[in-house]
């Protein structure tokens, strides 16, 4: 089993956006229209807000942003879940950390699509990382440090610092809030090229062919009740599963069929189930990137200066 295991609720055991698939070679460039819809639908989710109670009292602007960050967090994580599904799909190598190889494939796939809504993404899922480090440490849920992921900063470093290796200044303005010393930003090429470079070279002998059959994958969307009812029905609205479907049967050769659903878990988590082929990501996992925007997305990602040296 490949599970997110949630990073705010390290206690747990089990565990579109998809246009952030567009990695050379292995994606193929969306539209500028697709991104366009995709803006479209995540602007009327962020209206779609204003019926919870937790958030009436937002601004229409906050409402947005608090959108924005949890599609952007969602999508990471369906990416590195998708990570753990293709590697065992397909019997992928990996060197070094499983978890860490995941958010290296969710972040070079959104990297090499390029466009403001992906950039939007990798901000919000960096910012999340330390977010969650703020509240792990305000609340004392700490992760362990056996734990298979590392801890939230350094995974929010990590993300942060392979933007930077692109060596585009738009990402730069993230380094500097978030404090990546400017010693290691000099190192960051490095890590971004292996990366990247090695998620293409394994999923190239993958790539479907235009006259090869396409996988099935079923998208399914379970009943949101109670609390969760407003945030699942904006979740479906945006066709999150639908999205990333279609691009990735299109893009790759699958072994098998196999299906990617939202559901009510009773716990905010995500995960890859190998035995069922199911990717699970859970609406409480949605409701909780939420609240965390709300109540600790005001202050900078890091607030925690270093000394120069």
């Amino acid at each position: 089993m490949k599970s997110w295991l949630h990073r705010r609720r390290r206690i747990l055991l089990l565990p579109a956006v998809v246009l952030a698939f567009a990695a050379e070679p292995a994606f193929t460039q969306p539209a500028p229209t697709d991104t366009a819809d995709l803006q479209a639908r995540v602007d009327a989710a962020a209206a779609s807000l204003g019926s919870i109670p937790r958030f009436k009292r937002l601004s229409a602007k906050e409402r947005q942003q608090v959108a924005e960050f949890v599609a952007g967090n969602m999508l990471f994580v369906l990416l590195h879940e998708l990570a753990h599904a293709t590697t065992t799909q397909m019997g992928l190598p990996i060197l070094g950390k499983k978890e860490d190889a995941a958010d290296a494939y969710a972040v070079t796939r959104l990297i090499k699509l390029g466009s403001g809504f992906s950039d939007r993404v990798l901000v919000a899922a960096g910012k999340g990382f330390f977010l969650s480090g703020r509240r792990d440490e305000k609340t004392g849920d700490s992760v362990p440090y056996y734990d298979e992921h590392g801890l939230d900063q350094q995974r929010g470093y990590d993300v942060v610092c392979l933007m930077v290796g692109t060596g585009q200044d738009k990402y730069k303005a993230l380094a500097d809030e978030t404090n990546l010393p400017k010693e290691r930003q000099k190192t960051c090429a490095g890590d971004f090229n292996d990366a990247s470079g090695s998620w293409d070279m394994v999923l190239k002998p993958h790539l479907r062919a235009p006259d090869q059959e396409r996988t099935k994958i079923d998208v399914v969307y379970g009943e949101g009740k109670g609390p969760l009812a407003a945030g699942a029905q904006a979740l479906r609205s945006i066709k999150l599963l639908e999205t990333v479907a279609d691009r990735i049967s299109d893009a790759l050769v699958w072994p098998a069929p196999f299906t990617l659903e939202m559901q009510s878990c009773g716990f905010p988590n995500a995960a890859w189930m190998p035995d069922t082929h199911k990717l699970t990501l859970c609406y409480e996992l949605a409701a909780d990137f939420a609240d965390l925007y709300r109540d600790y997305g005001g202050a900078p990602a890091n607030k925690k200066k270093r000394k120069s040296k």
